[in-house]
């Protein structure tokens, strides 16, 4: 529920890009973690995942994010994130994808 609360509040700055807020909420939540995260920052991106994960198939898609937002986000806002997010270019963002993304943002 945490980067559900995060990433809503993120989107509130309508001003911002997508990337840009949720670059800003998973800062929040990566705060003061290097490259390696540890076992507890880890168990909390993989909840973050969870929570995102509203049909329980593995995968984080636009209408989940969508649905996470609800209605507070631009398509071409969605489709940055996609672009920052999806590295392997499929649709749909892994557990590991939105965990080496967090990653980077700390």
């Amino acid at each position: 529920q945490a980067s559900c609360l995060i990433l809503r509040s993120a989107a509130v700055a309508s001003t911002a890009s997508c990337a840009m807020k949720v670059s800003a909420a998973l800062l929040v939540a990566a705060v003061a973690q290097d490259s390696n995260p540890g076992d507890a920052k880890m168990a909390e991106y993989k909840q973050d995942f969870v929570d995102f994960d509203l049909n329980k198939d593995d995968l984080i898609d636009a209408q989940e994010i969508r649905t996470q937002f609800q209605g507070d986000l631009d398509p071409k806002e969605l489709h940055q994130f996609f672009i920052d997010c999806d590295k392997d270019d499929s649709g749909t963002v892994t557990l590991q994808e939105y965990i080496d993304y967090a990653i980077t943002l700390s």
